[in-house]
């Protein structure tokens, strides 16, 4: 029952309640005399990139990519010009723009290795890629908690816990053991490396911008009073039928930090791997601090976790529902990193010409201002995590291959709670 329950968790689909406004982004109109305007655009990454999370979906690179339209390779291309093929594909890993065909998280279609679109004719790339090698989702999928203070809703970690740090990065004769750092720095940092050398050798002449993940979740500074738990479970007299909540934000207050540790790793991971193949950086975990899944409705750039009885990824409960898009970039939240990919983009390549116009911000008729981010804030790189463990308790994370956190075994586990003496 765990392991369907698991499997039934996806990333993406319609936008959430709370910051549903477009971002305005740089736009120019297209012309002969613009850079980078008529530039060739390839897009590689995972469902960071592909948009999942904003409905309405295409079909490429293959059914059940879960690419959205207006993602922001789209909104970027749009905006600036360019002759865009989006190869981003939704539970994309690494292996899967080096020399792994991907078969779709619906079953529906495979994606072609997603770096064969690159040549010495591609004028840019956009990619954001690994924290499905990390195995994010899951992690973050078994951290979901009955109360700010714990414990867990599973226990599928082998014990009854207060929090999945416990698990994660164990005290061991007062030295901690992290097994995610563990993983990134000997598993995730090489396939980083390999991948921006192959994206590097397959598009020599190419501007190459690698886009890390906006925060999932806060750092200390950056939470409210109050903390920020939320659950996702409904307030009548059953938790399991509606009205349920909108973005819930089911972490306890240890796992909250540590889940933004790890984040925070991983972006100065990235970074340095991008930086070292002559890639653009841009990172947008400091940026994005008070816009996390904890901010309020209307601040928020990422979706939190709704249960919903109308549709959505299925439970055991027959009837209950996750809501698609959960711990993913809200339209506010895809609108930012557009903002963020055009200014990159427009700033390297500065207009062959004299006189040549630059881009002008507008935005969507009906969108409404976004808080800007608060650039002043802590990118949370000293979260001290530290020392190494065992990676063999991680074996299964990185298959899932989705960036995405749901709500899990929620049904399962209350009602086995309920049972016992």
């Amino acid at each position: 029952m765990v392991g369907a329950v698991m499997a039934a968790l996806v990333l993406g689909g319609g936008a959430l309640g709370g910051a549903a406004a477009a971002v305005a982004v740089a736009a120019a109109a297209p012309s002969p005399d613009d850079s980078p305007a008529g530039k060739s655009y390839v897009a590689l990454g995972d469902s960071y990139s592909a948009g999942f999370g904003l409905t309405p979906y295409g079909d490429e690179p293959a059914p059940g990519c879960f690419q959205a339209d207006q993602n922001y390779p789209h909104l970027v291309a749009e905006s600036l010009g360019l002759v865009l093929d989006d190869r981003t594909c939704s539970g994309a890993v690494t292996a899967n723009i080096r020399d792994t065909p991907q078969p779709t998280i619906t079953g529906a279609g495979t994606a072609p290795v997603q770096s064969d679109a690159l040549s010495a004719d591609t004028d840019i790339v956009t990619v954001t890629i690994g924290g499905n090698d990390l195995g994010f989702a899951d992690v973050a999928q078994t951290c979901v908690a009955e109360s700010a203070q714990g414990p867990l809703l599973l226990d599928v970690l082998g014990a009854d816990l207060p929090n999945c740090k416990q698990f994660y990065a164990s005290v061991v004769d007062g030295i901690e053991l992290d097994r995610l750092k563990y993983l990134l720095d000997n598993t995730v940092t090489p396939a980083l490396d390999e991948t921006f050398a192959l994206i590097r050798e397959k598009a020599p002449n190419a501007e190459v911008f690698v886009i890390g993940y906006p925060a999932i979740t806060p750092d200390a500074a950056n939470q409210p009073a109050g903390g920020c738990f939320s659950s996702p479970l409904g307030t009548g007299p059953n938790p399991f039928e509606p009205p349920f909540p909108a973005n819930a934000f089911p972490f306890t207050e240890v796992d909250t930090l540590y889940l933004h540790g790890t984040e925070a790793r991983l972006d100065a991971a990235i970074g340095a791997s991008a930086e070292a193949h002559g890639a653009h950086y841009i990172s947008t975990l400091p940026l994005t601090q008070t816009h996390s899944a904890c901010a309020p409705d209307g601040e928020a750039f990422i979706s939190g976790i709704t249960l919903s009885s109308t549709g959505g990824t299925p439970t055991p409960d027959p009837g209950l529902f996750v809501a698609l898009g959960a711990l993913h970039p809200n339209e506010a939240g895809v609108g930012f990193l557009a903002e963020q990919v055009s200014q990159a983009v427009t700033e390297a390549f500065p207009g062959d010409g004299d006189g040549d116009p630059e881009p002008t911000a507008t935005a969507a008729p009906s969108a409404t201002p976004v808080p800007g981010p608060d650039s002043g804030a802590s990118s949370g790189r000293g979260s001290g995590l530290a020392a190494t463990g065992s990676e063999s308790a991680l074996a299964g994370l990185a298959a899932a291959g989705l960036l995405v956190a749901g709500l899990t075994a929620v049904v399962v586990r209350r009602r086995r709670h309920a049972q016992r003496p």
